[in-house]
């Protein structure tokens, strides 16, 4: 069972009808609802780690991804490395038919700077909804 805030790390996902591997993302909504015709349960968005200078740079030009620390998410045996959240793209899914685990959480600040980040988004959301088929 996850809950907004959590960490959940997917076995696996479909992201423009290519499935990808395991990766992380953060639960911004565990109401359910309906988008396109199909029921949901979940709303994430991608959590990646930054790799370095050239990596964090190029990352964080997009105006989409949040910047976060380590010190934003509270993941036993984490990997200590400062990341970010790709908050315009929503990832739907159905919880039953996924394979996911809760690796931790964001801290509550952080949580609330990711939602004030969506809100003030100046590109509009990317709603993903390959999950849901």
């Amino acid at each position: 069972m996850c809950k907004i805030g959590d960490i959940i790390l997917v076995k696996k996902y479909k992201s423009d009808n290519k499935e990808i591997g395991m990766h992380s993302f953060v639960v911004i909504s565990d109401e359910e609802g309906e988008i396109q015709g199909l029921p949901y349960d979940i709303v994430c968005n991608v959590l990646s780690s930054l790799k370095g200078g050239e990596h964090r740079k190029r990352k964080l030009s997009y105006p989409g991804n949040l910047p976060i620390t380590s010190k934003d998410t509270e993941i036993p045996d984490g990997n200590q490395k400062d990341g970010y959240i790709k908050a315009e793209q929503f990832y739907y899914f159905k919880k039953e038919l996924i394979d996911y685990t809760v690796i931790g959480n964001m801290t509550i600040e952080s949580f609330n700077m990711l939602i004030d980040f969506i809100y003030n988004l100046p590109i509009d959301i990317i709603h993903v909804t390959d999950n849901l088929k």
